[in-house]
């Protein structure tokens, strides 16, 4: 992404990477990118029109693609993602619109209040994203598991740092106590207690393969 943090051009996010052609050549299985909206930034409207047209060619090359498209508003710490249903809706309905199809389009967001309702706004897939790390597990399942209950077109959760980065947690255990959510219906007390016995239990297992 070439829109760097704190410079003037931050929201013209222009791809820096991979394109469509070097996504075919190594064969890999999805695209993903991410677009922020700032109502009163122009230079998201150029972010949005290259996202359209990334959409498009990733829809003629058979890639499904994964969106992930925030609502920010500029504050005097940078831009936050604005994490209500309003404006949530607003950027989905951006989202499920570009390119010329959606078949393939799975569009990430963040978990808000009213869920339910930001869910309902698009016949895309959604995959919950976990946002900034919270170096403490319970919340993040205590939002998959609530966004996960409103059902539908709410498949799972796609996140990162709040695995690798939960302070000192195992890694392993939190996915594997987010995989009961998602896949065995766990609520967050569950999936919580499943974390607990699994905690600590595998550490060995990378130098395995390495082996």
């Amino acid at each position: 992404r070439g829109g760097l943090a704190g410079t003037a051009f931050e929201m013209d996010d222009a791809f820096t990477a991979y394109t469509v052609e070097s996504m075919t050549a190594f064969r890999l299985d999805a695209s993903k990118l991410m677009f922020r909206l700032d109502v009163d930034n122009p230079d998201s409207g150029k972010t949005i029109t290259s996202s359209s047209q990334a959409v498009t060619a990733c829809s003629r090359a058979g890639l499904p693609v994964f969106i992930e498209p925030l609502p920010v508003r500029k504050t005097p710490q940078g831009y936050q993602v604005q994490k209500n249903p309003t404006d949530l809706i607003q950027v989905i309905g951006i989202a499920a619109a570009l390119g010329e199809s959606s078949l393939g389009t799975w569009i990430k967001i963040p978990y808000c209040e009213d869920y339910a309702r930001v869910a309902r706004s698009t016949t895309c897939p959604l995959f919950m994203l976990g946002g900034e790390s919270k170096g403490n597990p319970s919340p993040i399942l205590e939002d998959f598991a609530a966004g996960m209950a409103v059902g539908g077109n709410v498949r799972g959760a796609l996140i990162g740092r709040n695995v690798h980065h939960p302070g000192a947690d195992d890694p392993l255990a939190i996915a594997l106590a987010i995989h009961g959510i998602v896949h065995e219906n766990q609520t967050a007390e569950q999936a919580l207690a499943g974390l607990q016995q699994s905690r600590d239990q595998n550490l060995d297992a990378l130098t395995r393969y390495v082996q």
